[in-house]
């Protein structure tokens, strides 16, 4: 659950949320952020270890290459210059993934518009095909 939190602390921090509403006037509600963020941080959160340390890191890295490339931080940025800035950080190679892939999970997080169940659970385990047999035949 601390790493969970961190997650979540780590995006709010990195200013991945302003910059969405900064690009999508739909994202610009506070309740549809925040289930944008809760899904986020949920999908980050039932990744493979070694991910979650990647993106984690990377999340936490982000203000300063945003700093780097506008001049400015993220938190003192207004939506001219976060749309910019997310712009121009979308041509480097490591931000391009972390920026595209999040702001996807965002759109689908905060208009779905439903509970999130990565936040609220375990992983969720992929059903058995029908077609597939379990049992062992001797």
């Amino acid at each position: 659950m601390r790493a969970a939190a961190a997650l979540e602390r780590a995006l709010s921090a990195s200013g991945l949320p302003a910059v969405w509403a900064a690009r999508h006037p739909v994202l610009r509600d506070r309740e549809v952020r925040e289930r944008a963020t809760a899904h986020v941080a949920g999908s980050l959160r039932v990744q493979p270890r070694p991910y979650r340390i990647a993106a984690g890191l990377a999340l936490r890295l982000l203000p300063l290459a945003f700093l780097l490339v506008t001049g400015r931080w993220v938190t003192m940025a207004g939506p001219a210059a976060l749309a910019n800035g997310s712009a121009r950080l979308a041509r480097l190679p490591g931000c391009a993934l972390l920026l595209r892939s999040a702001e996807a999970l965002a759109l689908y997080g905060g208009l779905d518009g439903g509970p999130d169940r990565l936040v609220r659970g375990a992983a969720p385990q992929p059903p058995v095909p029908p077609s597939v047999r379990t049992e062992v035949t001797t």
